[in-house]
């Protein structure tokens, strides 16, 4: 009995001894794992994006109407300079001079007196001659009359200058000018006058002082 009690010991020690050697050979190390087998506990959670990162629809909205609001105003400028180059842009080259030479009146309406000078195009080498009534208008203004004085074209000559004389008392709405022109065959320039009058009848000569 004592042989077999001894025998029953070894046993029982050689399988418990033997367990811990099974379980450590059925063990995959941890470096041998590959990629896709590890299990989900050991992946990695995503890292929720931060308060900050969140964009607020509410205080982004003011900021956003700001920025709509300023290109809508330098929109609107834009346009408003852009109406008045194309109005330059479309001034045909043969204009060589424009000026407003003074005030007109005739009854109760009234405006401003606008001189045109430009190049015939049939002949480049003469000056046409005009005089333009501008009154005001509900767009802003109206040309209400254009007087074509011929007898600067007729003349040939070069126009060098013209300038505006005050006008006499009580014709407040009548224009007078004086020409310098030289004529073709010449080298001095001479005085020429233009007297118009509101209703568009002018008178055109030598200048008498």
């Amino acid at each position: 009995m004592r042989h077999l009690s001894a025998k029953l010991c070894l046993a029982s020690s050689l399988m418990i001894c033997a367990v811990p050697v099974l379980a450590q050979g059925n063990e995959t190390p941890a470096e041998n794992v590959a990629p896709d087998q590890v299990s989900p506990a050991q992946t990695p959670e995503a890292t929720a994006p931060s308060d900050a990162t969140i964009p607020s629809d509410e205080p982004a909205a003011a900021p956003e109407a700001a920025e709509d609001a300023a290109p809508a105003a330098a929109q609107s400028q834009t346009i408003g300079s852009d109406s008045v180059a194309q109005v330059v842009g479309t001034l045909s080259p043969l204009v060589e001079d424009v000026q407003v030479v003074g005030p007109w009146r005739e009854g109760d309406r009234n405006g401003i007196w606008r001189a045109v000078m430009a190049r015939d195009p049939a002949d480049p080498a003469k000056s046409q001659f005009f005089i333009q009534q501008i009154a005001p208008s509900p767009t802003g203004a109206q040309i209400t009359r254009s007087i074509k004085v011929d007898e600067v074209a007729a003349l040939g000559g070069a126009v060098v200058g013209y300038t505006a004389d005050e006008p006499a008392e009580g014709q407040e709405g009548s224009l007078t000018l004086f020409f310098e022109i030289v004529p073709l065959d010449g080298e001095i320039a001479e005085t020429y006058e233009l007297r118009v009058q509101p209703d568009g009848s002018y008178d055109f000569g030598f200048a008498t002082n």
